[in-house]
């Protein structure tokens, strides 16, 4: 008994735990800390790490989306896109959608069911509601649809960008018909975090679906 306890504590490779027992406490506090480390290789190759990419939204930034305007076009009212829209995002689970959700449901209550929804990695949502094909996200999507934003909503898409809000462009039934803009803040955290990182040498850099002026 007394050989084993001093070939564990002063030696405990002999005994083929140094390498479990370090991962078992890596992964153990990188879990607390809400880091997903997947195996032993990873902890071994972090030591050749250069450079740290980040996700904007809820990484970057508090992730606390907020609607707070709904820009549309002539022929269409404000509770319609909303509605609508909300419908769609219901359906997704990241935070600008959600953001949206959530003033759709205060405003109206119980939304309507979406069907054949689809999430576009990195441009947004499409689903149909009511009967109406709906399409939300970055104009890149509505364009994919042959949805064109009319000179008033790249207005207001552009008055929102310049001031650091998320537009999020919205069509239905063939028609580009509204922007709604959504605003999020920086974690107070995250310029003392990434002034961290570069004083070890490593190189942040941000990823997001969003445009370059709300990036930036």
């Amino acid at each position: 008994t007394a050989a084993v306890a001093v070939l564990i504590i002063a030696c405990p490779c002999a005994l083929g735990l140094a390498t479990p027992t370090a991962l078992l406490v890596g992964t153990g506090r990188g879990a607390q800390l809400g880091i997903l480390i997947k195996g032993p290789e990873v902890l071994e190759n972090t030591r050749k790490a250069d450079t740290v990419v980040l996700d904007k939204t809820g990484t970057v930034t508090t992730g606390r989306m907020t609607l707070l305007a709904v820009h549309t076009t002539e022929d269409t009212t404000q509770d319609e896109a909303l509605r609508l829209t909300g419908a769609l995002e219901h359906a997704s689970e990241h935070p600008i959608a959600q953001a949206v959700a959530t003033a759709a449901q205060e405003r109206f209550g119980d939304l309507p069911a979406v069907e054949d929804f689809e999430n576009v990695p990195g441009l947004g949502v499409q689903g149909v509601v009511e009967g109406h094909a709906v399409v939300a996200g970055r104009e890149a999507l509505l364009a994919d649809w042959a949805q064109h934003l009319p000179a008033g909503l790249l207005a207001a898409k552009a008055a929102a960008e310049r001031a650091g809000r998320t537009a999020i462009a919205v069509g239905w039934d063939g028609t580009a018909r509204a922007v709604l803009e959504v605003a999020d803040a920086v974690k107070p955290s995250s310029a003392e975090a990434i002034a961290e990182l570069r004083a070890l040498g490593l190189r942040p850099v941000l990823l997001t679906g969003d445009n370059r002026l709300v990036a930036q």
